[in-house]
């Protein structure tokens, strides 16, 4: 179905408020590329927020980083948990990977953190 693999507004951390909430009372899974802050939000479904610092490198990078993210938790969004709230950090380390490698990374901490089934 086109619309199936869409990354809908409902479906993103768009607020200050927000990020806090998942960094003060979520678990944080730390990898050498990236670090997963999650926290359980019940009736809330789940929600993605990205963080990537300009430490990281140039906005070409920062950009790639964030778009294969997105293509991660839209293709892997059907095995986590509903009622997750998610942000992904990028590290610097990130730069080096491609696309396959991210996708390891960061299924690699959303097992740790309990939230991908399968």
């Amino acid at each position: 179905m086109p619309g199936q693999n869409k990354f809908p507004r409902r479906e993103r951390l768009t607020k200050q408020s927000e990020y806090l909430d998942v960094y003060r009372n979520g678990e944080k899974q730390v990898g050498r590329a990236f670090i997963c802050h999650a926290v359980r939000r019940h009736g809330q479904g789940r929600k993605l927020g990205i963080a990537v610092s300009r430490k990281v490198g140039k906005a070409v990078i920062r950009n790639r980083l964030k778009r294969y993210v997105r293509e991660i938790y839209r293709t892997h969004r059907t095995l986590l948990a509903e009622d997750a709230h998610l942000v992904v950090v990028a590290r610097p380390a990130a730069v080096t990977l491609d696309y396959a490698q991210c996708e390891d990374a960061i299924r690699t901490l959303l097992r740790k953190g309990g939230l991908l089934r399968g």
